[in-house]
């Protein structure tokens, strides 16, 4: 519960923040040229339009100090007498990636949606032995970027948006008979749920057609169901055995990437 609460504080402050420069403050500082009425762009802005499409390579976690700690796991049993179905949640290291991205600007503004996907190793700790496999961490992320001294060449930003990340971990949900001290079955587990994205970062341009990018942004999320061998949703997760202990599962993550992206209009 503290964990949720921490997680809550902590994107509700950083979207406050955020609506706060996006609704004005940067607007104001920068706004002295005269505004397009149709697109928005300044007379001096160096874009003016642009849809885009690009590639980014990646580095990216779920940080190790929250629920993805490799110390703990959910247990769904529907009664005394069926079996039980225990779903790890390990530790993922940091691992390089590769993302693909398109987006629309204009003016100062854009919206871009991409696809970032990076392979890891996952590891669980009990009794004193860890047990590592493969595991995949990926997200479909919709962000909104403005853009500062959009006059010049190269322009930092600032972005907000909305994550749709899944973690895929070999072997590591399994059915438990109903004493739940025997393993009958070994699955796969998909660990899946919503976050918020808040970023920076810096994108040069040589031209319309060609800019050079990276930033980071910081990920907060919740993950509110596991695909092991069920399907299990929020309402039914519950910690370790412990019923009165349920909830999702909390995971931030800093990443950053570096690529370029190509006008197409």
């Amino acid at each position: 519960m503290a964990q949720r609460m921490k997680f809550n504080k902590t994107a509700f402050l950083a979207m406050l923040f955020t609506s706060l420069i996006l609704n004005g403050f940067v607007s104001k500082v920068w706004s002295d040229d005269e505004v397009d009425s149709v697109t928005g762009a300044k007379s001096s802005d160096f874009i003016k339009t642009r849809l885009y499409i690009g590639g980014v390579g990646i580095s990216s976690t779920i940080d190790q100090w929250g629920d993805f700690n490799g110390t703990n796991g959910f247990v769904h049993s529907s009664g005394v007498s069926t079996n039980a179905e225990l779903d790890l949640i390990p530790s993922i290291t940091r691992q390089f990636g590769w993302g693909a991205l398109a987006g629309y600007r204009e003016g100062p503004w854009a919206a871009e949606i991409s696809f970032w996907r990076s392979d890891h190793t996952a590891s669980y700790i009990s009794g004193g032995v860890t047990s590592t496999t493969p595991a995949s961490l990926q997200a479909i992320n919709i962000d909104f970027k403005r853009y500062l001294f959009t006059q010049l060449p190269t322009q930092p930003f600032i972005s907000v948006g909305l994550s749709f990340p899944w973690l895929w971990v070999r072997n590591f949900s399994y059915i438990l008979d109903p004493s739940q001290t025997t393993i009958l079955q070994t699955n796969d587990e998909t660990i899946s749920g919503l976050g918020f994205n808040l970023g920076a970062g810096l994108e040069i341009y040589l031209d319309n057609d060609f800019s050079l990018i990276g930033g980071a942004y910081q990920r907060w999320t919740g993950f509110n169901q596991i695909n092991g061998a069920i399907k299990i949703g929020e309402n039914n997760l519950y910690w370790d055995g412990n019923p009165s202990d349920t909830g999702s599962i909390e995971g931030d993550g800093l990443n950053f990437y570096v690529g370029a992206t190509f006008g197409i209009e």
